[in-house]
């Protein structure tokens, strides 16, 4: 297994300055994410996985069900490069992010793209079954997640739940930044100070398991709305923010971060080893049957749930640290094609539903894997790739305005 070297400390009390480092790795991580979710997706609408009374499709329906190991990804990154800078602020004594910017940024990446996405799908995909604006209005400010008759409405709309927590997230991230910030004090040692960060968002880890608990109750029925709330899902986003803690921990001072991280940056291809064997356990499911997507009861909801964040947690982890990264690990997440993934990514993750609607009339069609998957994954590489290039990255230009904008899904890190 390759290792990673570890930069020798530096003094965390002088006043140290940031710049912005784009990390091609993060990209390609992105891009993986977003494959994962697709094929999941594309499996359930052949009738590859398990579904009620439709059995899985041998072993490779029980391998496409838990590929949705890749939808933690999302948030854990979102949790990393989101908080990072703020991390830094509070570790480091760097000038805190500016709020007004930060929140002009996320709303010009995240919603002209998701709006395009909307327009069509309420036009061609659920016209018949709007009966008000209403209907509407609340799908456009991603609030369908929030009431039940909003799946009559949600054709081609379905994963943008999603969606509707990281925007939550987005919206809290000051607050809970300020929040930290008071928590981890002004302690000389900044070990000290991240310890206290990770403490403190362990809350968030507590609250989700417990939101899962609610969820499964017997009185909540089968696929309850409250499953897609983000309470449930903050606690996947905290874990990318004790990653954000610990990366600029170790960007600052990396004799002073917990010995877990340091033996992760030591050897990055353990843990992506240890991601994959939990995709294996998930995949075996211990407390479940394999290869079915059915709504799982309390036992089934909290073990896949700890699966899932220990996987994102150890295959995200070795794309947070600072310095020295592995070079295997560069190699597999920044190739030519895993960062044109990863670029594209957003648009993968907003069209390839819709494009199997159009393509076979509904979500579940009659079945064959690869030609549905061939067609999926062409037809939304063209979408992603037009909606990147026509509507993405012109609005992101406009975050100028506002801020100097990223290269790409850069991070904040110790000016050296």
């Amino acid at each position: 297994m390759a290792t990673t070297t570890i930069r020798p400390s530096v003094d965390a009390s002088r006043p140290r300055t940031t710049e912005r480092r784009f990390f091609p790795e993060l990209e390609g991580m992105r891009g993986l994410a977003a494959m994962g979710v697709l094929t999941t997706h594309v499996g359930l609408s052949a009738g590859i996985i398990g579904l009620m009374d439709q059995e899985p499709k041998g072993f490779y329906g029980v391998l496409l069900q838990q590929l949705q190991v890749s939808l933690p990804i999302f948030f854990i990154l979102s949790g990393m490069l989101l908080y990072r800078p703020f991390a830094l602020a509070t570790l480091a004594g760097t000038r805190k992010p500016a709020v007004k910017p930060y929140l002009w940024r996320r709303v010009l990446r995240t919603l002209p793209a998701y709006w395009a996405l909307v327009a069509v799908a309420m036009t061609f995909l659920n016209r018949e079954n709007i009966h008000g604006a209403w209907q509407v209005i609340r799908a456009v400010l991603l609030l369908q997640v929030y009431q039940l008759d909003s799946r009559t409405v949600a054709q081609g709309l379905e994963q943008t739940w999603t969606l509707a927590t990281e925007v939550a997230f987005y919206a809290l991230l000051p607050l809970m930044a300020r929040a930290l910030d008071k928590i981890a004090g002004r302690s000389p040692d900044p070990g000290v100070r991240v310890r206290r960060i990770l403490w403190a968002l362990s809350s968030l880890v507590v609250l989700g398991f417990v939101f899962c608990v609610w969820t499964e109750l017997p009185s909540m029925g089968q696929y309850p709305m409250q499953n897609e709330w983000p309470p449930k899902w903050f606690g996947f986003i905290a874990v990318g923010m004790g990653l954000a803690a610990l990366s600029a921990a170790a960007d600052l001072s990396p004799a002073t971060i917990p010995a877990i991280y340091r033996w992760m940056m030591k050897h990055p291809l353990w843990c992506w080893a240890a991601a994959f064997a939990i995709y294996v356990v998930a995949c075996v499911r211990p407390i479940g049957k394999p290869g079915y997507a059915d709504y799982p009861d309390m036992a089934g909801g909290l073990t896949e749930m700890l699966l899932y964040m220990l996987f994102g947690l150890f295959i995200v982890a070795p794309v947070t640290v600072p310095h020295d990264r592995s070079k295997f690990v560069i190699a597999a997440m920044s190739n030519p094609v895993m960062r044109f993934l990863g670029r594209i990514s957003y648009g993968l993750y907003l069209w390839h539903i819709a494009v199997i609607y159009f393509w076979q009339g509904g979500i579940f069609g009659p079945g064959g894997f690869w030609k549905l998957f061939g067609i999926t994954l062409g037809g939304t590489i063209v979408l992603a790739t037009a909606s990147f290039y026509l509507i993405e990255s012109p609005a992101m230009k406009l975050r100028e305005r506002l801020g100097k904008a990223s290269a790409g899904p850069s991070v904040e890190t110790i000016h050296s």
